[in-house]
């Protein structure tokens, strides 16, 4: 019968085996060092805390593979910049959303030189009698161009002209255009 021992020392002792051995333990250690790098890297994208990137290292170091599982387990679900993107797209849809106009009444979006909501035909707006810009229908004066003015104001033709020039230029077409 072959001596086991003798097989086994010679095969242990073959400097490819020996190769391979010191290769495969340098592959483990790159292994357990690139695991300790990232959870350290990881930690630090994902929190502002100086300390704790490499609490959770140390972690690793001690614990290895079930250190770093638990690291997974505790660990914050976004980095800080995914965080400061998701917070600048929230801001940008509460911008946007502030924006847009709706009317009082229905809440259906409005566009901003309407002058009645197409929907409920709530008056949104109203024509200044002297320059002829929408303004809203409670304010008294003009912001365009000061005309303070009453509530009979308002039953002046829409184009910011009088009743009487209104008619009086109506009339004039259509003299023109009878033959």
């Amino acid at each position: 019968m072959p001596d086991l021992g003798g097989l086994w020392t010679a095969f242990v002792n073959n400097p490819v085996v020996q190769l391979a051995w010191r290769g495969a333990a340098l592959y483990v250690l790159a292994l357990y060092l690139a695991m300790v790098f990232w959870t350290v890297r990881d930690a630090q994208l994902r929190t502002e805390n100086r300390i704790l990137p490499y609490l959770a290292g140390l972690t690793v170091v001690v614990l290895n593979i079930l250190g770093l599982f638990l690291y997974l387990i505790v660990r914050p679900k976004e980095t800080l910049g995914e965080a400061y993107e998701r917070q600048l797209a929230e801001e940008s849809l509460l911008a946007e959303a502030e924006q847009r106009l709706v009317c009082p009444t229905c809440r259906e979006r409005v566009q901003e030189d309407y002058i009645l909501c197409p929907t409920c035909r709530t008056r949104l707006k109203r024509v200044c009698p002297s320059c002829g810009k929408l303004i809203r229908p409670e304010w008294n004066i003009c912001p365009y161009c000061a005309k303070d003015f009453d509530e009979r104001d308002w039953t002046v033709h829409p184009g910011g002209r009088s009743a009487a020039t209104a008619s009086g230029a109506r009339d004039a077409t259509e003299k023109i255009s009878s033959p």
